[in-house]
């Protein structure tokens, strides 16, 4: 049984042929890796170079180039772009992997609503519908998906433990004072809500940082950090409460659930299939920011109850149930 990946996504291609995530990944791109590697290990799994959006491409090149294109393998994992431009679906197993939809399928002008359209008539006629949580489930079931099925984000827990000492000493070599709570505000990046949460924090004695690959908020005084992987769950895990506040539309949110998995409290915005996450793990949700002042106070005061609750709930999404669920996907 072989399988194609097709994704108009650069990052996650090579990554999946170099068997390597790449550090400039999302979150959506650090899913599908995943999943990629999850099946390889019992399938014959390539990433299609042909469906990779290039810098040179412009949607009508890129559908001309995807109309007839089938690449050679008895199922394919198709993301959005491949799905709406491509072709000679009826000729292999279809599998479609769903992050999230864009608010533009609804608010957005004719070329976004048209995407969208196109999107949810194809997928219709596909044999399985991937996505991450019951709230996009639940929309494209609306839309008329009745394929659908839902694989969470998973993680190897133990990758998230880390002794006092590993801790005070990343705390020291990236210059956090000890005495003051540190306070992680997001991703550096438009939707996050990193704007919002300075302001309604910037008057506390707390020590605000965020991540990126790079850094998009850079007008903000906060102290940015761009990581490798381990030296970021160990911010993660260091810092005393996380904060997913966006604004935009979330899949799930995998800053939460690392948080968690951390023992690390969260209070989120509850955006999108993040709400699922923060009810079942016992977080705090609000849409509110003048809030998180109060809102912060009670995580620092009750941290041993909320990191309890979280790591209890988002534990049981571990690589095992994640290949398991894959596995049943394509079999």
């Amino acid at each position: 049984m072989s399988i194609a990946w097709q994704t108009r996504s650069q990052i996650l291609h090579d990554s999946i042929v170099n068997e390597q995530l790449s550090p400039k990944a999302n979150g959506g791109n650090a899913y599908d890796f995943q999943a990629a590697m999850a099946l390889s290990s019992d399938f014959d799994l390539n990433a299609d170079s042909m469906s990779v959006y290039c810098s040179s491409d412009n949607p009508l090149s890129y559908w001309w180039r995807m109309r007839n294109h089938l690449p050679e393998a008895s199922h394919r994992i198709l993301e959005p772009y491949p799905i709406v431009f491509g072709g000679k679906f009826n000729e292999t197993a279809n599998i479609a992997m769903i992050h999230h939809v864009d608010a533009h399928a609804e608010t957005g002008g004719v070329k976004h609503k048209w995407f969208y359209k196109r999107l949810f008539e194809r997928i219709r006629g596909f044999d399985k519908v991937v996505t991450v949580s019951q709230f996009w489930k639940d929309y494209l079931n609306k839309n008329g998906c009745e394929n659908v099925e839902v694989i969470y984000n998973a993680f190897n827990p133990t990758d998230y433990t880390f002794s006092q000492d590993q801790l005070a000493e990343f705390r020291e070599i990236r210059g956090f004072e000890s005495n003051r709570p540190i306070i992680y505000i997001g991703n550096a990046a438009p939707g996050k809500g990193v704007y919002e949460t300075y302001e309604a924090l910037k008057d506390s004695n707390y020590q605000l940082v965020m991540t990126g690959g790079t850094n998009k908020a850079a007008d903000l005084p906060v102290k940015f950090l761009s990581l490798n992987a381990e030296d970021y769950r160990k911010l993660i895990a260091a810092c005393d409460v996380v904060l997913t506040m966006s604004t935009m539309m979330e899949g799930w949110n995998r800053v939460a659930h690392e948080a968690l998995l951390s023992k690390t409290p969260v209070i989120g915005s509850g955006s999108g299939g993040m709400k699922e996450l923060l009810e079942g793990a016992g977080q705090t949700i609000t849409t509110d920011f003048k809030r998180l002042p109060d809102l912060v106070e009670d995580c620092l005061t009750n941290t041993d109850t909320l990191a309890g609750a979280g790591y209890k709930f988002v534990a049981q999404y571990d690589q095992a149930y994640f290949k398991q669920a894959w596995r049943s996907i394509i079999q």
